[in-house]
């Protein structure tokens, strides 16, 4: 069946998933991300001059979570604020939720790898 426009631009909803912390006692929501938040996503690892932000990638772990963890809702959970806090958790605890934000989302690891490789193509500030 080929797909009307309107069929075509019919809201999807983004899929969420609970993904079990028991070391921190419980559990957290992880949500997909839209085309639109894909975009903004890639961009902020960019300055306003178009080049890498080095200090941002060195962050690309923390940052997917803070796009992506949210509450039972699917409302945003955590801001840039958290990100030094994310930073210091174990990284099996980061890499489990990263994991499956990155599913959701369906970003790579080459996904991820592009978007550093493309910034040191462009040039890197600190």
């Amino acid at each position: 069946m080929t797909l009307t426009r309107e069929q075509l631009l019919k809201p999807v909803d983004i899929p969420r998933e609970k993904v079990e912390l028991p070391e921190l006692g419980g559990s957290i929501w992880i949500r997909g991300m839209s085309a639109a938040d894909r975009s903004k996503f890639e961009n902020n690892f960019q300055t306003a001059s178009g080049k890498s932000n080095k200090r941002k990638m060195a962050e690309v772990r923390e940052r997917l979570l803070v796009a992506c963890c949210c509450t039972e809702d699917g409302s945003p959970m955590l801001t840039e604020k958290d990100i030094q806090a994310l930073g210091k958790q174990p990284i099996h605890l980061v890499e489990r939720m990263v994991n499956v934000a990155q599913r959701l989302c369906g970003m790579s690891n080459d996904d991820v790898e592009q978007i550093a490789k493309n910034s040191e193509e462009i040039g890197e500030v600190s």
